[in-house]
C-alpha cells in the first residue's frame, strides 16, 4: 500500500531533527575531550600539598633540642687534694718546737729543766685552761742496764711517772724504747715514751696528760720524740 506524503514528509522531518540532534551530542563531546597525551583525571596538586615540604635531615639536626646531645650523667665536681696535716690537730692547740727534741703547744705555762733528784732533771709545760701538762725527765742512772750493759726493760717500768704501776700499756719500740700508757688521771688520757741512751747514759722520758680528744695530737708528739 503506498505511504501518504503527509506521513512521508513527517517521516522526514523526524529524521533530520534526529540527526541534528546527534551532531550537537557529538561536537559537545568533542569540545569537552581532553587533550592528548594528558591523563583523564590529572589536575593541578591540591594547596596542602604544595605548601608543605619534608625536612631535610641536616634541618631536622641542626634544630634538635640541645639538651638531647649532652644528656648524660652529671661530671663530678674535681675533689681537692688534701694538703699535709696541719700541725694544729686539734682546735686551739698549735703546736712549736720545743728545746728538747718534741713539739710543746703554744702558750702553755713553761717550767725550764731543773734537778728533780741527784740524777735527773726535770721540765714541766702546764695548760692554763686546763689540767693538760707535759712532763719530760732526763734520767743518768745506769740502774737500768743489766750487767753485761744491756737494757732492763722491767728497771725502766718500775721507774715510770704513772700514778699507779704497771701501766695500762707497755710496748717497746725498736731504736727508740718503751712506749707506755698509765691509768687516766682527772679525765685525761696519760701516754709517754722513753727513749733509752747508750750504756750508761740512762734514758730521757716525755709523758703527756691530755684529753682523749686530743690523742692525735699526742701520738704526732711521740712520734716526733727524738
Amino acid at each position: 500500500m503506498p505511504i501518504p506524503s503527509s506521513r512521508l514528509k513527517l517521516a522526514v522531518i523526524v529524521a533530520c531533527a534526529l540527526l541534528v540532534a546527534g551532531a550537537a551530542v557529538l561536537l559537545a563531546l568533542h569540545r569537552h575531550a581532553p587533550a592528548p597525551g594528558k591523563p583523564a583525571g590529572v589536575g593541578s596538586p591540591p594547596p596542602s600539598v604544595t605548601s608543605s615540604a619534608p625536612v631535610p635531615p641536616i634541618a631536622a639536626a641542626t634544630t634538635a633540642s640541645p639538651s638531647a646531645a649532652t644528656s648524660g650523667p652529671a661530671t663530678p665536681s674535681p675533689t681537692r687534694t688534701a694538703g699535709p696535716p696541719p700541725k694544729t690537730a686539734t682546735p686551739g692547740l698549735a703546736l712549736v718546737d720545743g728545746p728538747f727534741g718534741f713539739q710543746v703547744p703554744r702558750g702553755w705555762t713553761f717550767a725550764p729543766l731543773a734537778s728533780a733528784s741527784s740524777d735527773s732533771q726535770a721540765a714541766h709545760w702546764t695548760d692554763p685552761a686546763s689540767g693538760a701538762r707535759f712532763d719530760y725527765l732526763e734520767v743518768s742512772t745506769a740502774a737500768i742496764y743489766s750487767v753485761d750493759h744491756t737494757v732492763n726493760l722491767a728497771s725502766i717500768e718500775a721507774a715510770l711517772p704513772c700514778k699507779q704501776l704497771p701501766p695500762t700499756s707497755y710496748t717497746y719500740l725498736p731504736g727508740k724504747g718503751p712506749r707506755y700508757s698509765c691509768a687516766p688521771m682527772s679525765g685525761l688520757n696519760v701516754n709517754g715514751l722513753v727513749l733509752i741512751k747508750p750504756y750508761p747514759q740512762g734514758f730521757r722520758l716525755l709523758q703527756l696528760q691530755m684529753p682523749a680528744a686530743q690523742d692525735a695530737v699526742v701520738a704526732q708528739i711521740l712520734a716526733g720524740f727524738h
